[in-house]
């Protein structure tokens, strides 16, 4: 398998997850004395004076609402469940935080402080669709909302525990228990799969049979592929395979009006494309119960290598040149600045280098112009060996003109390697009073220089922390720029210091025009100016598809729009 390096045995089961953190119990990438490195360079860096002891409350003294369903509501939808009535529906006190919230940074912070103030009211676990559809008829009589539950990894407020006026409780309904492979059309070279899907199993039944979806966000080993088409999602190989919308070849989607299958033609004219309006809908037309995806072959050559630019700006014409000049990387990433040299050193903690080769990189870097600044590039390419051969020679072609030093594929490889694990590294942070968040937007290259510099100073001016950046996705016109803020928490109002940040921030892609989020979806977070981008008339269309689909308004109420 090419993907072999994907971790397929992670314990899923709801009490191994944590209810306050990142990822499985069982699973973390950071060794205590690595931990140890890090902090003490941190700590240097945002200079504090100190490092506080900063845990997270026990989950036993959250204080969570007693349930606004009755014992007799329980009983109801218990008896229209069965069999196994009593399995589906679930209000156990781990169960209900977990479900209550995402991951971002906010949601973390505000479980560990204990300063969540709705959780939903119980939590059910549809098997088929017909538990589905009798959720969602029971909701409507009882005027209850529901809040579609995946892999739980939201990091925008998705999954927020909101009901509406005359709505009297707020269910999650996890569809992780529908996650089986339907089919495998080797001809068409798609698959069909159930919603709940967690990517690392839902890659391995493809890689089984030769294939791959390719779509890896960083989320992926706790994430669902219903997760993904409901918001819009991006993976870190996209430029090869696309992104979620454009592998998605058919859905089928219960609303409160009705089951609906989008038109499963490979291309057509009849209309606007029905994939398109559920794909990025965030839960609130209806529940993405299957999907059939277009799935690839395995490469049979996989490389990935770096190269050091001058600089940032640098870098983004380097990028848009191979955008523009339609080489089929898999993934061109481009760390600014400060992510670069951030990066080396963290990768060097705790490591005894040896002073000749040191002085030696020394010396290359200032023959190369890149010892006072430079920005790493990781570029890969996937398929046949002689068409990536031979695209990579382009590559180094174009590289060269523009001062670009070749560092071979190690970078690469590394990169691979630990690609999924930075979230782990939050939950040791939060622990000592420092905070990790982060934002993406999508803007044309024209805007690049631009937003990536006022961003960068606003955080900056908010936090007085570490701002870094990359551009993880290229296209022909523009990127994705990732912005990830390190910054020394104030103990006292941790939740008002993020809303300045996360206000400030929004407010310069307000004003340069660009998006709200590439890939991570609106939700609650990003739904004020998100709102403020759309034209009157847009608006208004899109809420009476809401209306039309769900006219008890009990699908996932306050996200996207109000």
């Amino acid at each position: 398998m090419i993907y072999q390096e994907i971790d397929t045995k992670i314990n899923y089961s709801r009490e191994n997850l944590h209810w306050n953190a990142w990822g499985a119990i069982d699973q973390d990438f950071f060794h205590i004395s690595k931990i140890q490195h890090i902090l003490e360079y941190l700590s240097t860096t945002l200079e504090m004076s100190s490092l506080p002891n900063t845990p997270s409350v026990e989950i036993e003294d959250l204080k969570i609402p007693k349930s606004k369903i009755t014992p007799s509501d329980k009983r109801a939808i218990v008896a229209k469940l069965n069999p196994h009535g009593n399995k589906k529906v679930i209000n156990s006190r781990h169960e209900i935080v977990l479900h209550s919230v995402g991951r971002s940074y906010y949601d973390v912070i505000r479980l560990r402080t204990n300063k969540i103030k709705n959780f939903v009211d119980l939590v059910i676990y549809p098997h088929n669709l017909k538990d589905i559809e009798q959720v969602l008829k029971w909701a409507m009589l009882k005027k209850i909302a529901i809040v579609p539950f995946g892999g739980g990894s939201s990091v925008v407020g998705g999954l927020e525990a909101i009901k509406t006026k005359g709505q009297k409780a707020v269910i999650s309904l996890d569809l992780t228990r529908l996650d089986k492979l339907i089919e495998i059309n080797e001809t068409d070279r798609t698959a069909t799969f159930e919603a709940g899907i967690y990517g690392p199993k839902l890659e391995q039944a493809l890689n089984a049979k030769g294939y791959t979806l390719g779509h890896f966000p960083q989320s992926f080993e706790y994430s669902t592929l219903g997760g993904w088409v409901a918001a819009r999602s991006a993976g870190q190989q996209s430029n090869k395979y696309g992104s979620i919308e454009t592998l998605v070849a058919n859905l089928e989607i219960i609303t409160p009006a009705g089951v609906i299958k989008s038109l499963d033609f490979n291309h057509i004219a009849n209309g606007p494309d029905t994939n398109q309006i559920f794909t990025g809908s965030e839960g609130l037309l209806g529940i993405i119960t299957q999907v059939k995806v277009k799935v690839s072959r395995l490469p049979k050559e996989r490389t990935y290598f770096a190269f050091m630019v001058e600089s940032f700006l640098l870098g983004c014409e380097l990028v848009k040149n191979i955008s523009q000049n339609n080489i089929p990387v898999s993934m061109a990433r481009l760390s600014d600045e400060a992510e670069t040299i951030q990066f080396e050193t963290l990768a060097s903690l705790g490591k005894d280098t040896s002073k000749v080769k040191s002085i030696i990189q020394d010396l290359v870097l200032k023959k190369k112009n890149l010892y006072h600044s430079r920005c790493l590039l990781i570029i890969g390419l996937e398929g046949d060996k002689h068409i990536t051969a031979f695209h990579k020679k382009s590559i180094q072609f174009l590289a060269k003109t523009y001062g670009a030093l070749y560092l071979g594929e190690k970078a690469g490889k590394n990169w691979l390697k630990g690609r999924f694990n930075m979230p782990f590294l939050r939950n040791h942070l939060l622990d000592y009073g420092i905070a990790v968040d982060t934002l993406e937007t999508s803007c044309n290259y024209s805007k690049a220089k631009i937003v990536h510099k006022e961003v960068v100073q606003a955080l900056k001016k908010a936090t007085g922390g570490t701002v870094l950046c990359h551009l993880s996705h290229s296209y022909h016109d523009g990127a994705c720029l990732y912005f990830t803020v390190i910054y020394e928490m104030d103990l006292k109002n941790p939740i008002k210091q993020w809303q300045k940040l996360k206000k400030d921030a929004s407010d310069v892609l307000i004003k340069n025009g660009v998006s709200m989020s590439h890939h991570h979806g609106i939700g609650v977070d990003h739904k004020p100016w998100y709102q403020k981008q759309l034209s009157p008339a847009l608006l208004k269309s899109l809420k009476q598809i809401k209306k039309t689909l769900d006219v008890k308004n009990i699908m996932n109420p306050g996200k996207l729009f109000d």
